[in-house]
C-alpha cells in the first residue's frame, strides 16, 4: 500500500491507517460507511473506542493528503453523513490502471505487443494486494477478485510466450506458480506444454502425476478434462503440440550458466532487470548493474534474469566472470578477445591492441540482439570497453562495488533476503519438511545467518546432508559469535573467504577503517563517530568510510554506517590483532562522554552531575548545532552507543569511565520512562564508586538506582537506596544532589501515603533551596508540595505554591512542567467548587501536555478532564475525555494511570446506567490499583466498586468495602475520607 505524488513516496502513517485507505481507494468515489470500516478493521471484535479511532485515521489521511498538494491532482477525502468518501481520478489508482493495461492487452492481435502490455501491467504488482496491512482472512476476502486477475494476467502473458516458441524460458516461473498456487490446472497445462516442447516429456508427465494425487488425495477429484486430453497428447507425442516459433531464430552464443536450484525470492527484482534489459524506443543501451555485500546471490540473481529475458534476445547471449574480486581480474582486451572468438571471428583475426578489438566487437555486435552479462565486475574502466554500441543490445554487470562512475539504466541494490524468503530458502534447502518456519531454532538460525543467501545455503546443505543434526543444535552452535563464521563453511563454501576478497582488494588505509570501525555499537556509527574512531579529519574519515560503502562492506543510512553482523563479525576477528584497538575504542568513547554532557546539561532534568569531560575534537560540521538544537532526540539516536560504553567500562574495571558515561544518560531514561536501563546504569555506577572509593558518585547512583525503583512501585528498594544516599549526603558535599534526593525521597513517601514524611521531605528540601539560586527545582518543589496539600483538602496552601510553581515553569518556558501543574491546579479549583474555573485550567494543562508531547501526563489531564466534566454533569464529554484518556494511556508504560482512568470511567458509566461495561472496566482498574502501593487511589477504587455493588444488589458488599475505604483514607489524612462518611451516612 503506498502513495507516490509528483515522483516521490508519502508516509501514509501507521499500518491501521494506511488500511483505512485502502478500503478508501477499493470503493474510490463512492460512499463507504464508518461501520463497514470498523467492521473490517476489527474483524474479531471492535473496541468500543473504534468509531473514534476510525475518525481520527480520517482526519490524519486527510491532513496527509493536504500535505501533498492533494487536491491539485483532483483527490479529496471528504466525510459525507454516515461515512467517507475518496474523490479521485480512478486512473490515479493502480489496480484501475491494471485492469485498463489487461483489457487492452487481450485486444491485441500481436503477441509482442500483449507481453509488453501484460508486463507492465503486472509491474504494477508488488505482492499479494493489500498484503502490507491486512490480516490473511481480510485481506483474503476483500482481494479475492484482484489476486484471481492478476493471476489470470499472468496466465495470458506466459500463453503468449508459448505461442512465440519460448517455452524454455517460462519453465522457472511457471515452476513458482505451480508451487505457489498448486490447485491451478492452467498452469499446470502451460508447465506441461513448457516443458514437453523442451524435449522434457517424463517432466512433464510427472507435472501431471503430481496434481493428480495432489487432487486425489486432498479433494477427492480428477484434474479437468482438458488437461487429462492434454496428458493423453504427450504420451502420444501428438506433433500438434510442438508449434514452431513464428519465426526462425538465428542461432549465436548461448553462454547463461544453469539457474541456481532452491531458488526462493527476489522475483520483484527479477522483474524490474526483465524490465530495464529489453531495449525500448530512444535509441540507449540497457546498461544495468546489481550491487552488493558478498553473499547476496548477485550472480544467481542476474543468471535468472538473463534467462528469463533470453527470448528478448535471439542472436545470443555472452557471459564471463571478470573476477574483479580476485588479486588479477581479467583486463578489457583478454575478454574481448574471447568474445569476439565466441561470436566467429577466426583467432587468428582478433586484432592485437584494445583499440582495435572494441571497434570489431561493436561492428559484431551491431543490428544484432545480445546480452552481454559482466558478472563480478572490479571497475567501471574494467567494462566500459565490454559495452556494445548497439542499442538493441543490453548489458547486465553483477560487483561489490556500486560503479558510480559509469553510465547507466539502474544499480541494482541487492539486500539481504526478508524473514520469510529466508525462511522458505532454508526449508527448501533442507527438505523432506523437516524444517517449520514457526520453529524458533529455525527462526533464530535465519537471523544469525543475517538473511545472506550464501550463509543460508551453506547451514541448509549442512543440515540436509547430516540428518542427525538438528535445527536446535545448529542454532546454539551458532549463537556464538567467536565460531559463527567457522561454523558458516560448507565444501568450497566459506563465508569467510567471500569476504576475503574483498578485504584484501582494499589498500592498507581501508583496511584499517574496515578493522576499528568494528569497535562499532549494534546501532552503528553516526559520520563524527567514524572520524573519531579512525582519528583523522572528518573529510578524510568521509572518504575511507563512502568509499567502505561503495565496495559494500559498509551499509549506509541516513546519518549512520553499519555493518552486516556476519561483516561486523568478520572485521572483528581482524580487529583482535591491531595494537590501535584500544586506542581507537578511547577516542570513540571520549567522543561519546563529551557530546553526552553536553546533551545531558541541555536536559530539564539533567546537568547535575559535575565532572570534566575530554574536549571534542572531531572537525564535523554541525553536530553540535543539532545536538544544541534537539539534545533529546540526539540522545534517542545516540543512548544505546553510551550504554553500551558504559558496560565495556564496567567490565574491565574503568571506574571514573562507568560512573561518567552514566551520568550522561541518567536523565535522559528518566525522562524516556526507561527504568530498565537506568536501575542497569545505576547499579554498574554503583558498583563502581564502591571499588574507587568516592562518595559523591556513590551517593549520585543510590539517588539514581532509588529513583528507578520508585518509578516501578518497588517501594521498598527504593526507600532503601534513598537510605543509603542520606547517609552518604554530607560526604558528597552537593547542596543540589541533596535537593534532588530530598525531593525524590518526598515524592516517594506520598506515593506510600506516608504523607506527614512526605511533607518534612519536602520543608527540608524547601530550606536547603533557599540558600540556591536554582529557580527550576523550587518550582519542581513547590509543585509536589502543593500535590500533597491538595491530597489532604489543604486548598489555600495547594493553591498558593501551584500558583507560584506555574509561574516560575512560564517564566523558564517550561510547557510540560506547565502543563503537568495546572493539572494539579484543575483539581484544587474543582476541590473548592469552581468548576468552570476548573474546566478552563484543565484544558490549558491538556493542550500544553500534548504540545509538549508527553502522553503520559496527557492521559492524566484527560482523565481530570473527565471527572470535571462529570461533575458539571456532561457525562457524554465526560465518557468521552475519560476514553480518550484511556486510548493515550495505552501508548504509554503507566499501567497506574490507566488502572486510575478505568475507575473514572466506571464511575461515568454507572452515571449512564451502564452497569455491564462499568463493571469491566471497575475490575480491571480495582485489581491493578489493589496491589499498587498506592493506598490513595486503593482507597478510591474502593469507593467506586462499593457504588457499583450497591448497583448490584450487594449493600453489605458495598458497606463493606466503604469501610476499608474510610479507613484507608482517613489514616492517610485524604480528603475523600469526607465523602466515604457521606456514603455511610445514608
Amino acid at each position: 500500500m503506498r502513495a507516490i505524488s509528483d515522483g516521490k513516496q508519502i508516509d501514509l502513517g501507521v499500518r491501521k491507517q494506511r488500511f483505512v485507505l485502502a478500503m478508501m481507494l477499493l470503493d474510490a468515489n463512492k460512499l463507504v460507511p464508518a461501520e463497514r470500516l470498523v467492521e473490517l478493521t476489527w474483524p474479531d471484535e471492535a473496541p468500543r473506542s473504534a468509531r473514534g479511532v476510525i475518525h481520527t485515521h480520517i482526519s490524519r489521511l486527510r491532513s496527509v493528503l493536504n500535505a501533498a498538494d492533494a487536491e491539485r491532482h483532483g483527490v479529496a477525502l471528504i466525510s459525507n453523513g454516515p461515512g467517507y468518501v475518496l474523490r479521485c481520478d480512478p486512473k490515479s489508482i493502480d489496480i484501475n490502471r491494471f485492469m485498463d493495461l489487461c483489457t487492452t492487452a487481450r485486444g491485441c492481435q500481436d503477441d509482442e505487443d500483449r507481453i509488453r502490455i501484460l508486463d507492465e501491467a503486472l509491474a504494477l504488482w508488488d505482492g499479494p494486494a493489500l498484503a502490507s496491512v491486512a490480516a490473511e482472512e481480510v485481506r483474503t476476502r476483500l482481494t479475492r477478485h484482484l489476486d484471481e486477475a492478476r493471476l489470470l494476467a499472468m496466465e495470458e502473458r506466459i500463453d503468449a510466450h508459448l505461442r512465440l516458441g519460448r517455452h524454455a524460458e517460462v519453465i522457472h516461473e511457471l515452476t513458482e506458480l505451480e508451487a505457489e498456487h498448486p490447485y491451478r490446472q492452467q498452469i499446470v497445462a502451460q508447465l506441461m506444454l513448457a516443458l514437453h516442447r523442451s524435449d522434457r516429456g517424463p517432466d512433464a508427465l510427472s507435472a501431471y502425476q503430481k496434481l493428480y494425487h495432489r487432487l486425489d488425495a486432498e479433494l477427492g477429484v480428477e484434474p479437468a478434462p482438458a488437461l487429462r486430453d492434454l496428458q493423453t497428447r504427450i504420451l502420444r507425442d501428438d506433433p500438434a503440440l510442438n508449434l514452431s516459433p513464428r519465426e526462425k531464430l538465428k542461432a549465436g552464443p548461448r553462454q547463461l550458466p544453469p539457474d541456481v536450484d532452491h531458488y526462493i525470492g527476489r522475483r520483484q527484482h527479477v522483474e524490474q532487470i526483465c524490465q530495464l534489459l529489453t531495449p525500448h524506443d530512444g535509441g540507449v543501451l540497457p546498461v544495468v548493474a546489481i550491487t552488493g555485500k558478498p553473499g547476496l546471490g548477485k550472480t544467481a540473481l542476474a543468471v535468472r534474469a538473463g534467462r528469463r529475458v533470453a527470448g528478448e534476445f535471439p542472436d545470443g547471449q555472452l557471459f564471463i566472470d571478470l573476477q574483479g574480486n580476485g588479486p588479477r581480474p581479467r583486463g578489457p582486451s583478454e575478454v574481448l578477445a574471447r568474445f569476439l572468438r565466441d561470436l566467429g571471428v577466426d583467432g587468428a583475426d582478433v586484432p592485437a591492441t584494445l583499440e582495435e578489438r572494441v571497434g570489431l566487437f561493436r561492428d559484431r555486435t551491431a543490428g544484432r540482439r545480445i546480452l552481454v552479462v559482466l558478472d563480478n565486475a572490479a571497475t567501471e574502466q574494467q567494462v566500459r570497453s565490454l559495452i556494445p554500441g548497439n542499442s538493441e543490445c543490453a548489458v547486465l554487470i553483477t560487483s561489490r562495488r556500486r560503479l558510480t562512475g559509469l553510465d547507466m539504466r539502474r544499480l541494482v541494490d541487492l539486500d539481504v533476503l526478508n524473514q520469510v524468503d529466508a525462511l522458505a530458502l532454508l526449508a527448501d534447502l533442507v527438505g523432506d519438511g523437516r524444517l517449520v518456519a514457526a520453529d524458533p531454532s529455525v527462526r533464530r538460525i535465519v537471523e544469525l545467518c543475517g538473511g545472506l543467501p550464501l550463509a543460508l545455503r551453506i547451514v541448509g546443505t549442512k543440515l540436509r546432508s547430516r540428518s542427525h543434526l538438528t535445527a536446535a543444535a545448529l542454532a546454539a552452535r551458532l549463537e556464538d559469535e567467536r565460531t559463527r563464521l567457522d561454523e558458516l563453511v560448507g565444501g568450497d563454501r566459506e563465508i569467510r573467504a567471500s569476504f576475503l576478497l574483498s578485504y584484501d582488494s582494499l589498500d592498507a588505509d581501508h583496511q584499517r577503517a574496515f578493522r576499528l570501525l568494528a569497535l562499532m555499537p549494534d546501532n552503528g556509527l553516526p559520520p563524527w563517530a567514524a572520524a573519531a574512531v579512525l582519528d583523522v579529519d572528518f573529510r578524510t574519515s568521509e572518504r575511507l568510510v563512502e568509499d567502505l560503502v561503495d565496495v559494500n562492506l559498509l551499509e549506509a543510512t541516513p546519518g549512520r554506517y553499519r555493518y552486516h553482523d556476519l561483516l561486523r563479525l568478520y572485521a572483528q576477528e581482524k580487529l583482535a590483532t591491531d595494537d590501535e584497538r584500544d586506542a581507537a575504542r578511547t577516542r570513540m568513547v571520549n567522543a561519546y562522554l563529551s557530546l553526552g554532557k553536553r546533551a545531558d546539561a541541555l536536559l530539564e532534568f539533567g546537568g547535575l552531575y559535575q565532572f570534566d569531560a575530554p574536549p571534542f575534537t572531531v572537525d564535523a560540521p554541525g553536530v553540535l548545532d543539532e545536538l544544541d538544537r534537539a539534545p533529546a532526540a540526539w540522545l534517542d539516536q545516540e543512548h544505546p552507543a553510551i550504554l553500551e560504553a558504559i558496560e565495556h567500562a564496567a567490565a574491565n574495571d574503568h571506574h571514573d569511565l562507568t560512573y561518567h558515561l552514566a551520568a550522561t544518560v541518567a536523565a535522559f531514561l528518566e525522562l524516556r520512562a526507561q527504568w530498565a536501563d537506568l536501575k542497569r546504569v545505576a547499579e554498574l555506577s554503583l558498583a563502581a564508586a564502591r571499588k574507587s572509593g568516592s562518595p559523591y558518585w556513590k551517593a549520585y547512583a543510590l539517588f539514581a538506582v532509588g529513583l528507578a525503583a520508585r518509578e516501578t512501585r518497588d517501594f521498598r528498594n527504593a526507600e532503601e537506596y534513598f537510605r543509603a544516599g542520606l547517609e552518604i549526603l554530607p560526604q558528597a558535599n552537593d547542596p543540589l544532589l541533596e535537593v534532588v534526593t530530598l525531593l525524590s525521597v518526598g515524592v516517594a513517601q506520598r506515593l506510600q501515603g506516608r504523607w506527614n514524611d512526605a511533607a518534612r521531605y519536602f520543608d527540608g528540601c524547601l530550606s536547603v533551596l533557599d540558600a540556591l539560586d536554582t529557580p527550576r527545582w523550587r518550582a519542581y518543589t513547590l509543585r509536589e508540595s502543593g500535590v500533597l496539600d491538595r491530597y489532604r483538602g489543604e486548598w489555600d496552601r495547594a493553591e498558593e505554591r501551584l500558583r507560584a510553581a506555574v509561574d516560575t515553569f512560564e517564566r523558564l518556558g517550561d510547557r510540560r512542567w506547565i502543563g503537568a501543574t495546572l493539572r494539579e491546579l484543575g483539581i484544587v479549583r474543582r476541590g473548592v467548587g469552581d468548576l468552570e474555573g476548573s474546566l478552563e485550567v484543565l484544558i490549558r494543562s491538556r493542550d500544553a501536555l500534548r504540545g509538549a508531547g508527553d502522553l503520559r501526563r496527557e492521559g492524566a489531564a484527560l482523565r481530570c478532564l473527565a471527572e470535571t466534566h462529570r461533575a458539571l454533569g456532561a457525562l457524554a464529554e465526560a465518557q468521552a475525555c475519560a476514553e480518550r484518556g484511556l486510548d493515550v494511556l495505552e501508548l504509554t508504560l503507566d499501567s497506574h494511570g490507566l488502572a486510575c482512568t478505568q475507575v473514572v470511567l466506571a464511575e461515568i458509566l454507572m452515571d449512564v446506567d451502564d452497569l455491564e461495561t462499568a463493571g469491566k472496566y471497575l475490575d480491571k482498574g480495582y485489581a491493578a490499583l489493589s496491589v499498587s502501593g498506592d493506598p490513595r487511589w486503593h482507597g478510591k477504587a474502593l469507593i467506586t466498586r462499593g457504588r457499583y455493588l450497591v448497583a448490584s444488589g450487594d449493600a453489605n458488599g458495598a458497606q463493606a468495602a466503604w469501610d476499608t475505604a474510610r479507613q484507608m483514607l482517613s489514616e492517610l489524612g485524604a480528603v475523600e475520607a469526607e465523602h466515604v462518611g457521606e456514603l455511610l451516612g445514608r
